[in-house]
């Protein structure tokens, strides 16, 4: 069952919904369920493609990765993300919260 976003962090710093998570290198996510994620941007976050880890924080296991892609059309930003392990993209979000967000448990 895919759990919600409880709280988003940036170097101990809680963010809000409206955070432009796009521009940090690293983020921590709690879920409402409790388990917590480390989500790591590959390279520079800045420009397309970018592409971020999503680890659980206690073990350090994978979870999936997430891709931004360029905008279709202005002011629209594609993410796919897809589990660790998977053969093919599990979806796409036009946010990057939304995405980290459909990888979690």
């Amino acid at each position: 069952m895919q759990a919600n976003i409880a709280r988003v962090t940036v170097d101990g710093q809680e963010q809000d919904r409206d955070a432009d998570l796009d521009h940090h290198q690293r983020f921590e996510v709690e879920t409402d369920s409790g388990h917590r994620y480390v989500v790591t941007c590959e390279g520079p976050p800045v420009g397309s493609p970018s592409d971020w880890n999503v680890t659980g924080a206690d073990e350090g296991r994978p979870v999936g990765h997430v891709r931004r892609l360029g905008a279709g059309m202005p002011g629209s930003t594609t993410y796919r993300y897809k589990q660790a392990g998977a053969w093919f993209s599990g979806g796409q979000q036009h946010d990057l919260w939304n995405a980290v967000q459909s990888l979690l448990e």
